[in-house]
């Protein structure tokens, strides 16, 4: 059976076609536009994603002898009229900013590790130990280049701050398997290695719940296969001369795991690609696909007479910047695209160096980074923060650092970088793991036990960058300002706050139902009672009460601002 199908659009009927049934059952249409499902109770203002853009209209003031005709036809097809038409707004924002909010550095305790998830009830950490400085016959740890051959090891917590180190004998290290070492990649022969990796949970999956991205090194068959299978997708610039005599050939690689204890290694690269980073990945509930953020370089293509020159020469001009693949199944990742690089407004001198993708603790669809900005010229800097309403295209939250340096000569202060997840902790806290150095990145004075010249015996620090919590990102009124929602399914029948508001200044919050002119009667501005202060958890009333009256429906949240920072929504 056949059908035809017609769309409306701005009032005009535009026929689509026909479509067989049978092609059509099974497939699910995407509709854009509102009401929206929120992924959450929360709606959080590290982007304009849930902010009402504000619509305008041009109204024509008609005279006695304008025909009822005439009205009906409209101004498009009339005109303006005799009198200029007039301008006016709906929901159109004004007088609000997003403003980064800076994170207070905490110390690890002695003993305390960086949680890169929190799952089933725990904190969980994967991180890596060197390789054991005494011969091991079943290991090829002498043929990977230094700093390539990290073993990973398992942590577990309840509180982020007392960690359970498990024995759990899978590995020999150093003569033994008292040890908590869950994955080596120099055995058996291997010379993949492990460095810059990152673990996740993918929400997708049981049998291999926990997932592994890492980078190592590849042998020339394995390059060999992966071009042969996908032609034109290995980064040339994975290929590079030996660094001193060790083999500097890399590639993205997999593991999974049913437990994060037991792990799988994936036989083919993920990816060839230059990406030597802190690399990550994620499941993504929208796309339901899996997504990496990695190294890439903004550089241009060499005129092929002078290919045969140094293998290296990009490094000099190519910036290094945030890429961001895909993959359906976890065996194989398109090339990476760019998303993020220096930009015209920044300095040419800064590079983005790592990326530090993560979501919103409990919001899987709210996406930030946490990047370090190299700055060239004092081999330092800070880290910044980026959003994105999508994950596909990313901006500077405006606010300057939101974890900067310390003093000149503290443990942090020339550069600071962050890395695993922003993560919910005791206390009403977000924090993500940071480290910083008191030296340049590539001051040849890593190893402090060699160091005698700058800062002779000051280690680095890592620790927690914390904020209130949902206090990443202000949406900010310095004096009055306005705006609306898009129109969501609201999560519970009333809402609060996570806001600051002084004195002098006040927020009030009418509810409107979609697709309806006029606010819910005894919801509007009007009726909303007096808040001022600081809390997480501001309720919103109205004449005393605080059901949002909705019954069931979509509605969008208006507001009117004067000295406010809003930080969040909560529906319960």
């Amino acid at each position: 059976m056949n059908m035809g199908r017609k769309l409306r659009l701005t009032g005009l009927f535009v026929v689509l076609g026909v479509i067989s049934q049978d092609r059509i059952q099974g497939v699910q249409e995407t509709f854009y536009g509102e009401p929206v499902e929120l992924k959450s109770n929360f709606i959080y203002f590290t982007s304009w994603k849930y902010v009402r853009q504000g619509a305008f209209t041009w109204k024509v003031e008609y005279t006695n002898a304008t025909t009822e005709a005439e009205r009906r036809q409209g101004a498009w097809l009339k005109g303006d009229g005799d009198k200029p038409a007039r301008f006016t707004t709906v929901d159109m924002p004004r007088g609000i900013r997003l403003v980064a909010q800076k994170a207070e550095k905490i110390p690890y305790r002695p003993g305390q590790l960086a949680a890169q998830v929190y799952d089933q009830g725990k904190y969980k950490s994967w991180y890596t130990i060197q390789p054991c400085p005494d011969p091991e016959s079943f290991s090829s740890k002498d043929k990977i280049m230094p700093g390539h051959n990290g073993h990973v090891c398992y942590a577990e917590s309840e509180d982020s701050v007392t960690w359970h180190i498990p024995q759990l004998r899978l590995y020999e290290y150093a003569g033994n398997r008292n040890n908590n070492v869950v994955f080596r990649g120099d055995l058996n022969g291997s010379v993949r290695g492990f460095h810059g990796g990152s673990v996740f949970v993918d929400p997708s999956s049981n049998e291999e719940r926990y997932k592994m991205f890492y980078l190592g090194q590849i042998t020339d068959e394995e390059w060999e296969a992966f071009a042969e299978k996908y032609p034109g997708e290995a980064d040339t610039m994975a290929r590079r001369r030996d660094v001193g005599g060790y083999r500097c050939v890399q590639a993205v690689f997999g593991a999974v795991s049913p437990d994060g204890i037991h792990w799988n290694s994936l036989p083919e690269p993920l990816m060839i690609q230059h990406a030597d980073t802190l690399n990550t990945c994620y499941y993504d509930v929208d796309l339901k696909q899996y997504v990496a953020y990695i190294r890439v370089w903004e550089v241009n293509p060499r005129i092929s007479k002078y290919t045969k020159g140094d293998p290296d020469s990009w490094i000099t001009v190519g910036r290094r910047s945030i890429g961001r693949s895909l993959s359906k199944d976890f065996r194989h990742f398109s090339k990476p695209e760019i998303v993020f690089s220096t930009g015209a407004d920044m300095q040419a001198s800064h590079l983005w160096y790592t990326n530090g993708k993560t979501t919103l603790p409990g919001c899987p669809d709210n996406h930030v980074m946490f990047p370090w900005l190299w700055e060239l010229e004092s081999d330092g800097g800070a880290v910044w923060l980026l959003s994105s309403s999508t994950g596909a295209y990313w901006s500077k939250v405006p606010g300057g650092p939101v974890v900067d340096t310390g003093a000149v000569g503290r443990a942090d202060g020339i550069y600071i970088v962050c890395s695993g997840n922003l993560l919910e902790y005791p206390g009403n806290k977000w924090g993500i793991s940071y480290s910083g150095q008191p030296i340049p990145h590539k001051y040849p004075g890593r190893d402090i036990s060699k160091r005698k010249g700058l800062f002779q015996g000051l280690k680095g620090v890592s620790g927690l960058a914390t904020w209130p919590r949902g206090r990443l990102v202000a949406l900010q009124c310095d004096e009055e300002g306005e705006f609306a929602t898009v129109s969501v399914m609201p999560p519970g029948k009333k809402i609060r706050l996570n806001a600051s508001v002084k004195p002098t200044g006040y927020i009030k919050v009418a509810v409107r139902l979609y697709g309806a002119g006029t606010d819910v009667p005894g919801r509007s501005f009007e009726n909303t009672d007096r808040m001022i202060g600081d809390s997480l958890a501001m309720p919103v009333t109205w004449n005393g009460e605080a059901n949002l009256k909705h019954d069931g429906a979509p509605i969008s949240l208006r507001f009117q601002l004067k000295q406010v920072r809003l930080f969040d929504i909560e529906f319960y």
